[in-house]
């Protein structure tokens, strides 16, 4: 524990740690990054209609499955089990937002106004706060905003649509009742969560506060993000009609290293 105690993290201590991690679970790490190099190529090998809404909005989504995939990996290498769970359920909104507008009128209409609303939500936001700052000019175009935009939301007629709706439309709501519901203990700070920093002696008093790497739930966290990253894969390249082989092999790939684990 002592190394970690001055800079934790990151400090220098820690890339003994990751060295140590990737080593005890060599197989899975490389699988994801070879997920990774993949989705790389696949993003960079189709041309996008920009006259399409869907194919363009998809190849936004997917590019931050991407991203938060990376995230999840590099916070699972360190050790940051919270944080880890936190970029996976990121991870797991961004599939489902991906999967169901990929396939779904409504969830694409739903994804494309809900952009007006938080707009809406914002500014009115803004012009609440009394103390505000903000120039006189800068105001007035602000309340031009909300005027517009709450004009527009009344003619809006698609209904809004939650995380769990999103999940529905993409065919995983099994994922949203499971992995996704899994991760909210981190996400919302939940008393259960914050537990894992306590060190009790035998009678269960407090002894000290803990806050080392660990990778208690490296595997958990780690293959939920490569079996994401492979579905939001699939769902990208059949968007565009391309062969979706290599998002099937890893599929497998991940599924016979999974049951040697257990």
């Amino acid at each position: 524990m002592a190394p970690y105690q001055s800079h934790g993290f990151i400090g220098q201590e820690i890339h003994t740690w990751i060295k140590n991690t990737k080593q005890t679970h060599k197989a899975l790490f490389i699988l994801a990054e070879k997920i990774n190099a993949d989705c790389y190529e696949s993003l960079g090998s189709l041309t996008i209609d920009s006259g399409s809404l869907r194919q363009t909005l998809i190849s936004c989504l997917f590019p931050r499955c991407l991203e938060l995939f990376q995230a999840t990996y590099i916070l699972v290498e360190h050790g940051m089990s919270p944080s880890s769970n936190i970029a996976l359920r990121a991870l797991l909104e961004a599939m489902f937002v991906l999967c169901a507008t990929a396939k779904d009128d409504d969830a694409l209409e739903a994804y494309v106004i809900e952009g007006e609303r938080e707009r809406l939500r914002v500014t009115r936001k803004l012009l609440a706060d009394k103390d505000s700052t903000l120039p006189v000019d800068r105001l007035e175009v602000m309340r031009r905003i909300q005027t517009e935009l709450g004009e527009k939301m009344k003619k809006q007629k698609a209904r809004k649509f939650s995380t769990e709706d999103f999940a529905k439309k993409a065919g995983l709501h099994g994922w949203y009742l499971t992995a996704y519901t899994r991760t909210s203990w981190a996400v919302h700070t939940t008393i259960r969560d914050i537990e894992r920093y306590l060190v009790l002696d035998e009678e269960e008093n407090l002894k000290s506060i803990r806050f080392i790497p660990t990778d208690e739930d490296a595997v958990d966290v780690l293959s939920v993000a490569c079996n994401t990253m492979i579905i939001s894969l699939g769902a990208f390249l059949s968007l565009f009609e391309a062969d979706t082989t290599i998002a099937d092999v890893h599929g497998k790939e991940l599924e016979i290293l999974m049951t040697k684990a257990v």
